[in-house]
């Protein structure tokens, strides 16, 4: 198996690192399927939230750091919707975005407001 790592930027670096440690991986033989994962939550984010992929904003780091934690939990069990195992049961949204649309449409709704500044309304 060849082992490729990809050029992460260096908020991608700062996830990278994260998810290493809540998962307590130290080796870099998860790494090349962890970096997948973070490209991959990065891309979805910036398509949602229409900013630029390779150039988030912090305040999304933690959801993208989150997303690549539920994936790499899930691997192996891509395209289900669930799994089971000695009467435990795991399940998961067909949309990976669903858990963090709370916090993706605050951002985007911050993100609108902050272009208001300054803005007067009249109702005459």
């Amino acid at each position: 198996m060849v082992v490729r790592t990809m050029t992460l930027s260096a908020s991608q670096q700062d996830i990278l690192d994260d998810v290493q440690t809540a998962l307590g991986i130290d080796d870099t033989e998860h790494q090349p399927m962890i970096e997948l994962y973070i490209r991959l939550a990065c891309k979805s984010v910036a398509l949602y939230t229409g900013e630029d992929y390779s150039n988030l904003p912090d305040e999304l780091t933690g959801i993208i750091t989150e997303m690549a934690l539920a994936k790499f939990a899930k691997r192996g069990n891509e395209g289900k919707t669930q799994a089971g195992e000695e009467g435990l049961t795991d399940q998961w949204s067909t949309d990976d975005l669903a858990p963090y649309m709370s916090q993706l449409n605050a951002y985007r709704d911050n993100k609108a407001q902050s272009g208001r500044r300054g803005w007067v309304m009249s109702l005459d």
